[in-house]
């Protein structure tokens, strides 16, 4: 019997596309940058930006490494700064860089429907490689946190998908097992694979339905006016 249904939030929720190589985004953060007397040129912002990013995935010890934005902007304004920052202020920064990266942002349609329904019935939560920095307030813009208590954020921990941990935390929080757990995500490399491998039951979302290194999705759907229809042929 299904208790629990997990969810990837980018892609999956949340329609979303961003530019991180508009060197625009780095002028006007290096004009603010400015502000709180770190000095940096627009072009080697994006260069550092990205060279830190490459360091901390070449650094990691984790099969499947994910950094932490935060972490990143917090070396660069040590770096390029004159003074101690705190915390709230790497946090605006980051997610100024965020906004300025934005070019949609929107979740899909008849989503709020389908999950206020769905949360009547089943435990819910995400499991998504996401920057915490970025995700904990877009959940909250979108109105999501009304549906998702829990949220295991790639980020906090330092790896991301498909690496089985992410899902099997999700499901120890939760208090349910693997064969009452279905994971729904759009991306077969990293979602069908990881919830397969923890032992979870998978529907795809926006995707061609079909198998993906040896594993077949439990369920396909496209649209949200569809899912509800697809969950009882989960057994």
């Amino acid at each position: 019997m299904i208790k629990a249904l997990f969810f990837d939030l980018y892609g999956t929720l949340i329609d979303i596309r961003t530019d991180e190589n508009d060197l625009w985004v780095y002028e006007t953060l290096s004009r603010y940058f400015s502000y709180h007397s770190i000095d940096i040129r627009p072009e080697e912002l994006k260069r550092v930006y990205f060279g830190e990013i490459e360091q901390s995935l070449r650094q990691s010890r984790q099969m499947y490494p994910e950094i932490d934005v935060y972490k990143i902007f917090f070396k660069i304004m040590y770096k390029y700064g004159n003074r101690r920052y705190s915390k709230s202020i790497v946090v605006d920064i980051a997610m100024l860089f965020r906004s300025l990266t934005m070019r949609h942002f929107g979740v899909f349609a008849r989503l709020y429907d389908v999950l206020a329904s769905i949360n009547e019935k089943y435990k819910t939560g995400l499991i998504s490689d996401a920057q915490w920095v970025f995700a904990e307030p877009e959940i909250t813009i979108l109105g999501l946190d009304r549906f998702f208590k829990l949220s295991i954020l790639s980020s906090r921990f330092g790896f991301k998908k498909p690496d089985t941990r992410m899902f099997t935390l999700a499901m120890e929080r939760q208090g349910v097992t693997p064969e009452e757990s279905v994971y729904i995500g759009d991306n077969p490399r990293k979602d069908l694979i990881g919830a397969k491998n923890a032992g979870m039951k998978f529907i795809l979302f926006r995707s061609e339905c079909k198998s993906y290194n040896g594993f077949q999705p439990d369920g396909c759907f496209y649209d949200y006016s569809e899912l509800e229809n697809v969950l009882p042929e989960i057994v």
